[in-house]
């Protein structure tokens, strides 16, 4: 299955669900779930993030909720993480609270909104 492009020009308003990868150039204002995502230096999402595997390069305003998390020098995040494997590279900015889980616990956090 190929990844899903969401390109710089792209703005959506809503949430974004995929059965595979997404790359994000562009803008999400809403929650995106989906196996593996890679939010590009310049990419944006206003929402949760559920996923696999989840590298930031650019901007989420929301929690994470992974199993694999890669939080790159460009990276700028505000919310709460809820990860398995976790990885910040000297220079990323992240302003929340970090919370170690296992998946079934991450599943029972997405299943009641926390």
């Amino acid at each position: 299955m190929k990844d899903t492009l969401i390109s710089k020009d792209l703005s959506i308003e809503g949430n974004v669900s995929s059965k595979g990868g997404v790359k994000l150039e562009g803008k999400i204002n809403g929650d995106i779930d989906c196996m593996q995502l890679v939010v590009e230096q310049g990419g944006v999402i206003n929402g949760q993030v559920t996923a696999e595997d989840v590298t930031v390069l650019g901007n989420v305003e929301g929690k994470i909720v992974a199993k694999e998390i890669r939080l790159h020098s460009t990276a700028v995040v505000n919310g709460d993480i809820f990860y398995e494997g976790i990885s910040m590279e000297q220079g990323s900015r992240y302003e929340g609270n970090l919370k170690r889980t296992n998946k079934s616990q991450q599943q029972k956090r997405v299943a009641v909104g926390e």
